[in-house]
């Protein structure tokens, strides 16, 4: 078979298991900044300057694109989602191949790539930046300024994972001459500047610092996840592995490095193991599902690479280095088998940006008969305003209702975040904002997610309740419609 059916079929196959679950729920925090971002941006609207924006102008940009192409929907994300997970997968394999990983091994290594991509689905920038410094590694032995400028846009979706594509694109470009290396960091920082300078300029260098790098340095903390403990959910084979997941890619992670301290890697190897070390800090801030993918879209390249190596010299240490990879399968098979199969029954949600997204019953039909409730009391492009249960600890937020509701958000603010919203200048720049619009309706969204605790920074109370004296004093209830209440002004 030619190699490009080959790949071909590997991009298919990726994307048919991506694209399984690709109109299945809804997510109020992630979906709803990314949606939200790219709405402003098609309005007109600068990054760091107009909006608050802890992430590169990359994937917002993107997706205003395709708004500006398609309309406001959650379809068209979706969609690129995944042809771009379709895409990790079928690099992941080539990664291995290039690695010289046998066939067998290099397909289960597309396996696990392939699954890990799948679920969760997410319009974050990491799919994005994930297949652009996998292709800046694919690419350097070839053509080191092609890695480079790969590299270099990778940086405006992900700092962390452009700076990786970085050094990922140089090592590998090393194999030819000193001098490759060289134009590949030299061509990346020229893409960078082109994709990223003008919007830092525009939006303000201080605040594209303060908002992006300072974030990440000062508040990233608030927000971490522990490493996962002690099992006490029964016996359940599926739940325990997902629970340990984040070990087995640190095991994962271990045996290639005993593996490549005995023999040499190769140059494609060491040009991706970066983009190893970016996944471990990722999933190390914040030790969750969502932070899992980085590591878990290199690293089975990487193991297939040494199975196939040492079973030469011994079988043993191959099966050893086998185990986390066909782990990492079997908890992308079971994870992919819930989002499908389990869960409370959905239906498709009946709002016109929803284009054929399906949402747990209930939600559905609470999220129609709040448009509804908003239409009857809002004329319609006058902004609302979502707020949460409480503004002194908040954990995540609900943006997604501005696109849902097709509602502009009357502050700068729609990261509800701890450390963002939950500061005293922050709440009176949007007590100002509020007062200045004026907006009819206020949504708190007391969804059991919006209060939860977790076992960081979120839990702890700021004492700064100016926003919720604020919506207090001039907001009474109106009508509460599942897990929103909405309250007009007085």
């Amino acid at each position: 078979m030619r190699p490009w059916i080959a790949y071909g079929l590997l991009f298919l196959g990726a994307a048919g298991l991506s694209g399984l679950t690709v109109l299945n729920e809804l997510n109020p925090h992630d979906e709803g900044l990314m949606l939200q971002a790219a709405a402003r941006i098609a309005d007109g609207q600068l990054p760091y300057r107009d909006f608050w924006w802890n992430y590169g102008p990359g994937q917002p940009l993107l997706l205003a694109g395709l708004q500006e192409l398609f309309g406001l929907s959650l379809l068209p994300w979706r969609v690129l989602r995944v042809l771009l997970d379709a895409g990790v997968a079928t690099l992941a394999f080539g990664l291995a191949r290039r690695a010289k990983a046998g066939t067998p091994v290099a397909l289960l290594a597309w396996l696990a790539a392939a699954l890990a991509m799948a679920s969760p689905t997410l319009p974050s920038p990491v799919p994005a930046a994930t297949a652009l410094a996998l292709g800046a590694v694919l690419v350097a032995r070839g053509s080191p300024v092609a890695a480079g400028v790969l590299a270099g846009l990778a940086l405006a979706f992900r700092i962390d994972l452009g700076l990786a594509a970085v050094l990922g694109a140089a090592v590998s470009s090393a194999e030819r001459d000193e001098r490759a290396a060289l134009r590949a960091v030299a061509s990346a920082a020229v893409a960078a500047a082109i994709a990223l300078g003008p919007w830092v300029l525009a939006g303000g260098a201080g605040r594209f610092w303060d908002q992006t790098i300072g974030f990440a340095a000062n508040l990233q903390d608030l927000q971490r996840l522990p490493l996962p403990g002690a099992w006490d959910g029964g016996v359940d084979p599926g739940r325990i592995l997902d629970f340990y997941a984040p070990y087995v890619l640190f095991a994962g992670v271990l045996l290639w490095v005993v593996e490549a301290a005995r023999r040499r890697p190769s140059p494609t190897e060491l040009g991706a193991l970066p983009l190893v070390v970016a996944g471990v800090l990722y999933l190390l801030a914040r030790a969750d599902e969502f932070h899992r993918i980085p590591l878990a879209a290199v690293l089975p390249a990487l193991l297939a690479a040494a199975v196939w190596r040492a079973r030469a010299a011994s079988r043993a240490f191959a099966v050893v280095l086998a185990v986390p990879l066909v782990l990492l399968a079997l908890n992308g098979l079971d994870r992919l088998r819930i989002d499908l199969f389990t869960g409370p029954p959905k239906q498709r949600v009946d709002l016109p940006v929803a284009d054929g997204v399906r949402a747990p019953t209930r939600e559905a039909r609470d999220l129609v008969a709040l448009r509804r409730e908003v239409g009857r009391l809002v004329p319609p492009a006058q902004p609302v305003f979502v707020a949460n249960p409480r503004h002194d600890r908040v954990r995540v937020g609900d943006p997604l209702l501005y696109v849902l509701l097709e509602r502009p958000n009357p502050t700068r603010y729609d990261v509800m975040q701890p450390g963002v919203v939950t500061t005293e200048q922050a709440q009176r720049e949007m007590v100002a904002d509020l007062e200045s619009v004026r907006p009819e309706v206020v949504i708190r969204w007391v969804s059991p997610v919006a209060d939860q605790r977790e076992d960081n920074g979120s839990s702890r109370s700021t004492g700064i309740r100016i926003l919720d004296d604020y919506i207090a004093r001039f907001y009474r209830r109106a009508r509460r419609i599942g897990d929103f209440l909405v309250l007009q002004r007085r």
